[in-house]
């Protein structure tokens, strides 16, 4: 049997969804990469798996992967939480995470910076692909949804300092915690910040770079700072 059809069938099985590999691999090569992910799924099951409150099938945690309060985490199966990255799950209402979720190297999910501002509720679906040092900040509400990828460094954010009063410093005005949601199937570009409030439609594209601060239709091509809709994909 040729390797990638081997690992082929291994990635099929453990995704539950046809994957195809057309790069002919050496026997180096899969033994390497055999040895990453068997090193990956021993550490998930014994030191991430026992410590969420739900899991469903199998868990890949890469070198210095970390999960604090792991009773506030459901997750389905497939879940890979590449090298040093970090959820803390520290918030009211959990932290949900569909099937063949993948948390890039460096990423970080937090839903509690500081004590006294505990994070509300983080909900993701199936099949999504958090790149290398993403960060959301889950303050408020953020809903993620199903065929979602994110390019590296893309920020998402569901707060906002207050800052009316002069003679009160910023830090010392509280937030506003809002909700910020991203639709099925959409593609964010590298370096994007979405702010806090802010809802994405399915099946939209933001360019890299870009910072969202408004609503965006189902299906847009936007980009910029700030963001603005630049065609539609329906329209192509």
């Amino acid at each position: 049997m040729k390797t990638h059809t081997i690992i082929e069938k291994l990635f099929t099985k453990v995704k539950k969804e046809k994957v195809v590999i057309s790069y002919p691999f050496s026997l180096k090569e899969l033994l390497t990469i055999l040895n990453e992910k068997g090193w990956a799924l021993i550490r998930g099951l014994l030191f991430v798996k026992p410590f969420l409150k739900k899991n469903k099938g199998l868990l890949f945690a890469g070198k210095g992967a970390k999960i604090q309060f792991g009773h506030k985490i459901k997750t389905g199966s497939g879940l890979n939480l590449m090298a040093h990255s970090s959820i803390n799950a520290l918030s009211y209402e959990g932290v949900e995470i569909g099937n063949n979720f993948t948390l890039g190297k460096y990423a970080i999910i937090e839903c509690t910076g500081v004590l006294r501002n505990v994070g509300n509720s983080l909900k993701i679906g199936n099949n999504v692909g958090i790149n290398h040092y993403c960060f959301i900040g889950v303050r408020g509400d953020i809903v993620i949804g199903d065929n979602v990828i994110f390019g590296p460094r893309v920020n998402i954010f569901s707060e906002n300092h207050n800052y009316k009063d002069l003679d009160i410093p910023i830090k010392n005005q509280g937030v506003t915690k809002d909700k910020t949601v991203i639709g099925n199937d959409v593609w964010i570009g590298a370096n994007t910040s979405i702010m806090s409030g802010v809802t994405i439609g399915k099946g939209c594209i933001i360019a890299a770079g870009a910072v969202v601060t408004k609503d965006l239709p189902d299906y847009s091509i936007a980009g910029g700072v700030p963001a603005k809709v630049i065609k539609s994909r329906k329209t192509n």
